[in-house]
């Protein structure tokens, strides 16, 4: 009875560049496996074959969770791991290599395992791990495993020179056997310097530590044009590398709603160099194509469709108001010679925490006089109706930036938004100064974190 299983890898191009030189990264199989226990000395087996395009590294390792049923000795070591290049598979061709590799864009892995058309290439191994004396060329050595509580083995690493990539190819194949009566789970990671990246939700679910991708900040550049900032907070995860060639309904999208039209990039192409693969690491992005001239409701998203499993699946979104405000007829009194004090801004810098912009839109700028004394000019604001504080014009405007005419200085509160909340803020609250418009010193904004 021949019951092995071909695992295939899914082809996803990938060239992650670093920000000093154009190094590719090893691209890594991360899945979860089932071995079912062996029968009348038929190992089950599966196979990995992957594609080297560089000299590198090769790493294997397995981590077992469960052997059903329990080995009374724990010691006992029931799976194999075997590397070898496709000079072993004496019947296959390169043709035929290439379409082992690029049948998973057809086929599920379950619906061909018993086709003769694969079958066929593995018949022809002959003594696949030579004699005990002499390895065969094509033999890169093989490691047992599956003790359930150490975790990881020990891994087989494989250095690959420029000579062995030339004679193999470029093509090898890891074989993952298991020679007992015990049914293994677990998961395999395998690292290589090659183009095709590969996790499965399974293996995802098993991750000590998961990325945390947050909307940081949404605004316009100088040119109008719609800016981003998406960071990765997790401490210990990144991105995995294979979310970075997902295609079509499976790719991770940076996706931007500006008065509903809507505006997707998609992560490759958002963050080319792979930032987002390492921890507290963030990201700037230009949707160049979208530029705000008016006052526009903006929601932008990252990774939409919940796809990256996250420590937190509620910071994925951030909406603000972009655009200059619509123009409103105001009631004016007569031009004067005098201050006009304004909030001209209510918002949230990249922490989340409320930024308050008072100017000076009139005529002249306020007395330096103002700055001294208990009989200061006030700010006061509110939240959601209920006094929250009232800020003197030293603390406001240390700078005394408004003594000039159209200046600006902005108060930043140290409080971080974490729910909605309304902000009701009121420049010269106390009537201090003398205004050329004394109806503008109120401004009230609805704010999201």
């Amino acid at each position: 009875m021949n019951r092995r299983l071909f695992v295939l890898v899914a082809v996803f191009v990938c060239l992650p560049l670093t920000s000093m030189a154009t190094v590719q990264e090893n691209a890594v199989i991360y899945k979860y496996f089932t071995l079912f226990k062996s029968q009348q000395g038929d190992p089950y087996t599966e196979y990995y074959p992957i594609e080297l395009t560089q000299p590198g590294e090769i790493t294997v390792s397995v981590k077992v969770n469960r052997l059903d049923p329990e080995p009374a000795n724990k010691n006992y070591e029931p799976l194999r791991i075997i590397l070898v290049d496709a000079r072993a598979f004496q019947n296959i061709q390169p043709s035929q290599w290439q379409q082992w590799i690029n049948k998973v864009n057809t086929f599920n892995p379950l619906e061909y395992i018993a086709g003769d058309e694969i079958r066929k290439w593995v018949r022809g191994i002959k003594r696949l791990f030579g004699k005990k004396e002499k390895k065969p060329s094509y033999y890169h050595g093989q490691m047992a495993c599956g003790r359930e509580r150490d975790g990881y083995t020990d891994n087989i690493r494989h250095a690959v020179d420029r000579p062995e990539l030339n004679k193999s190819g470029g093509r090898y194949v890891v074989i993952f056997r298991n020679i007992s009566t015990f049914k293994a789970t677990g998961t395999i990671y395998i690292s290589y310097p090659g183009q095709t990246s590969e996790l499965d939700i399974e293996a995802e679910r098993l991750f000590e530590c998961y990325p945390d991708l947050v909307m940081e900040d949404v605004s316009l550049n100088a040119s109008k044009q719609l800016s981003v900032k998406v960071a990765n907070r997790s401490g210990c995860g990144g991105v995995h590398i294979a979310r970075w060639n997902q295609k079509g309904p499976d790719a991770i999208t940076l996706l931007a709603n500006v008065d509903g039209r809507n505006y997707g990039i998609t992560l490759p192409a958002a963050d080319p160099a792979g930032k987002l693969r390492r921890p507290n690491s963030s990201i700037t992005y230009v949707f160049d194509k979208v530029k705000i001239t008016k006052s526009s409701k903006v929601t932008v998203t990252v990774d939409a469709s919940g796809k990256v499993m996250e420590t937190n699946e509620a910071n994925n979104a951030k909406t603000v108001q972009l655009g200059p405000p619509t123009a409103t007829l105001m009631k004016m009194g007569p031009i004067t010679g005098k201050p006009d004090l304004t909030v001209s801004a209510i918002r949230l810098d990249g922490g989340k925490r409320v930024l308050v912009e008072v100017a000076n839109v009139g005529l002249a700028g306020l007395d330096p006089a103002l700055w001294n004394g208990s009989n200061q000019p006030n700010l006061n604001l509110k939240m959601n109706g209920n006094g929250w504080a009232n800020i003197s014009l030293s603390s406001l405007d240390r700078y005394k930036k408004l003594t000039k005419t159209g200046g600006r200085a902005v108060y930043a509160t140290g409080y971080v938004l974490q729910q909605n909340a309304t902000i009701t803020a009121t420049i010269d609250s106390n009537n201090v100064v003398a205004e050329g418009n004394e109806t503008n010193n109120t401004t009230e904004v609805a704010l999201q974190p």
